[in-house]
């Protein structure tokens, strides 16, 4: 949103003493007290200011609306045997989508706030304290009273395969329409939003109704897919797992020509963008008539996919934001998700731009 002529000048004289008071902006600006303040209001409204403080927003951010939880990872040493214990090694880490994007987009220095709740128990804590340490802003979270932090658990064969996830995230139902409107200030001034399906259906509406720039999506789940069914001609780009393929397309991506026929069938639904993740076959990107498909080289032994998707969202946004051409994208995405792969946490602590320019140039040189 625009500013008005005061508004600027009120906005120039923070950026110039961020701890002028409104007393001195008023007689600087020759009005009440009161107007400084009902223009100050304004300014928040429109993104500029950061509430109280007068902390000036940056010039350009992306708004990551997605969830937080513990994730709780265990993998077998040997083959699962079913209707047993099996030996092997769990790991407590925090993540969600929402957190793992607004990470890995921070480690590639692209600005942006985490829009999201968690809950006031142990998680939630450990959670604010792996954020203040690796920088990311909560600034617009909620810290929930009286509920539990989101948990994932997920437990995999040997060679990193998931065997089975289960997902106890009812507080991320709280991200809710509500929520939204008393951050749309936020929202509304981004240069991109990043949702994901674990929204609910409606939270995902309020987005695609209320925000007009590009709209990043990573869908979550099989019986979460659906729930971007209706607003696919809003997504800018679009980032998926074969698993999601078939109910959102009708057809079952399983290599390089079902994979281009599923990425039409997108296009054809509204949306700009597509990369899809075939774990053991490829990866393809897609942008209108242009696509490529990265065939997949690594061995599987070791692999871990739980954090790929989503690295291979925050590279792409990136890359976008840097103007590459397609091919550097679908390079450069394929390299996120190949270095998410090498932790069994969701995201890589080595993530950067550095490293990742470095395992692109590994993969493809």
């Amino acid at each position: 949103m625009a500013v008005t002529n005061r508004e600027e000048q009120i906005l120039g004289l923070i950026r110039q003493n961020p701890m002028i008071s409104q007393n001195e902006l008023a007689h600087l600006c020759g009005i009440t007290r009161s107007g400084v303040a009902a223009h100050i209001s304004n300014l928040v409204k429109k993104g500029y200011l950061l509430g109280k403080g007068y902390i000036v927003s940056p010039p350009t951010y992306v708004a990551v609306i997605g969830g937080i939880n513990l994730d709780i990872y265990g993998m077998s040493v040997n083959p699962v045997v079913s209707h047993s214990s099996n030996v092997g090694k769990i790991t407590f880490s925090p993540g969600g989508i929402g957190r793992n994007i607004s990470y890995d987009l921070g480690c590639l220095g692209v600005k942006n706030y985490l829009l999201s709740v968690y809950g006031d128990d142990h998680n939630g804590a450990f959670f604010k304290k792996d954020a203040m340490a690796n920088g990311l802003d909560i600034t617009y979270c909620q810290q929930l009273s009286n509920t539990p932090t989101s948990t994932y658990l997920s437990v995999s064969g040997p060679d990193g395969d998931p065997l089975v996830g289960l997902d106890d995230m009812a507080s991320s139902e709280l991200i809710s329409p509500t929520f939204l409107r008393e951050r749309a200030h936020i929202i509304a001034n981004a240069k991109a939003v990043v949702i994901d399906s674990s929204l609910t259906a409606a939270s995902i509406a309020w987005v695609c109704d209320h925000y007009s720039g590009p709209i990043y999506a990573r869908v979550v789940s099989v019986n979460k897919a659906s729930r971007l069914l209706t607003v696919l001609n809003r997504i800018d780009t679009l980032v998926l797992s074969r698993a999601e393929t078939q109910l959102l397309t009708g057809t079952d991506a399983s290599d390089k020509q079902s994979s281009l026929a599923c990425a039409r069938r997108l296009h054809k639904a509204g949306v700009h963008r597509v990369y899809l993740l075939i774990d053991g076959v490829g990866n393809l990107y897609s942008e209108g008539s242009n696509y490529v498909f990265c065939a997949d080289g690594q061995t599987t032994k070791g692999r871990h996919n739980n954090g790929a998707a989503s690295a291979a969202l925050s590279a792409l946004l990136w890359s976008h934001s840097k103007k590459m051409d397609y091919r550097d994208c679908a390079e450069t995405a394929y390299a996120a998700a190949s270095m998410a792969m090498d932790c069994i946490q969701s995201v890589n602590p080595r993530f950067s731009s550095a490293t990742l320019r470095a395992r692109r140039h590994s993969l493809f040189a």
